[in-house]
């Protein structure tokens, strides 16, 4: 079990190793964001000009879900809402909207090649309707392709309400679906079909954020975990850039994938592996600085790490066990 809530694991990862660094960028990609809320004075936020944001017009309502998200990653601090990468660079790329409630490919591809261009090191997508069947147009396969040659790391929301089915199609290759798990350890909403060997589950539950009309919510579900795990992304990418390491996204999912504890191993369950605290990004900051070796939580840890990593491929030389 995990015995931890998404609110506890929110304050245990606040402000995290600074809070990130100003030349890591973070593009969410959902609805727009109500930044008049006082949790967003202060951040360096850029809306981007998408195609959905020229359809909506400058006087469309604000979404509660995407600015609850935002504040999970740039809530600054001594506000009513704090981030976990308030110190980080925010992208705001609307790709819903009261008008457009389905995600069209063109529109999610459009949002994904602005915001590499304005310099994404990491996208976060939101969860919401996108467009279907899920075989990848060329547009769309062609944004992702443009991430894999700039190694940009993609987090979503796994479940049904997610694109990372239709992001695999595509060929991503640093992909990272995220799962919610409520405080007995179950996966909220049942088991996740599109996680299958790269994505992990946080504690989902009763996360604060911010609200429209300047009030703070709580939200339980696989977009606010996947909103956590965004800012935790680019916590580590600050981390390993500090170290004179390459500026290397993918190399921060990998850490966070191996570095998550391995449920089949320990219970038996074939849920995917768990991050459930502090002490799982301090783990995971030490892997990718090349101090690992003095951070395995457990012996039966040590053997299951031992053994995966074995069996992973991984151009990041730092990720391959030593003898």
């Amino acid at each position: 079990m995990v015995g931890v809530s998404g609110s506890e694991l929110h304050q245990e990862l606040l402000f995290a190793f600074g809070g990130g660094e100003r030349d890591v960028t973070v593009a969410l990609l959902d609805g727009l964001v109500d930044r008049t809320h006082d949790c967003f004075i202060g951040a360096p936020l850029k809306p981007l000009n998408t195609t959905v944001a020229q359809h909506t017009g400058d006087d469309a309502p604000p979404s509660a879900q995407a600015t609850h998200l935002a504040s999970l990653l740039f809530g600054q601090p001594s506000r009513s809402v704090e981030g976990i990468a308030p110190m980080c660079r925010g992208l705001l790329a609307p790709i819903f909207s009261d008008a457009r409630s389905v995600c069209g490919q063109a529109d999610l591809a459009d949002a994904i090649t602005r915001a590499l261009d304005h310099g994404a090191d990491i996208i976060l997508i939101g969860a919401g309707a996108f467009e279907r069947p899920w075989y990848p147009g060329f547009a769309l396969a062609d944004a992702v392709a443009k991430c894999n040659a700039s190694n940009t790391l993609i987090v979503t929301s796994a479940g049904s309400k997610g694109c990372t089915t239709l992001l695999r199609r595509c060929g991503a290759l640093n992909l990272l679906p995220v799962a919610a798990l409520d405080s007995v350890g179950q996966l909220l909403g049942g088991q996740c079909r599109d996680l299958g060997d790269i994505g992990i589950a946080i504690p989902g539950t009763s996360v604060s954020g911010a609200a429209l009309e300047g009030r703070v919510v709580q939200r339980s579900n696989p977009n606010v975990a996947a909103g956590m795990v965004a800012g935790v992304a680019a916590v580590l990418l600050g981390v390993l850039c500090r170290a004179g390491g390459a500026r290397d996204p993918g190399a921060v999912a990998e850490a966070i994938r191996m570095t998550a504890t391995p449920r089949g191993a320990l219970g038996g369950s074939d849920y995917p592996a768990t991050w459930t605290g502090r002490k799982s990004l301090e783990t995971a900051a030490a892997y990718l600085t090349g101090r690992y070796e003095s951070a395995y939580a457990s012996s039966l840890f040590e053997t299951w790490y031992r053994a995966r990593a074995g069996a992973t491929r991984s151009d990041h030389a730092a990720f391959r066990p030593r003898a």
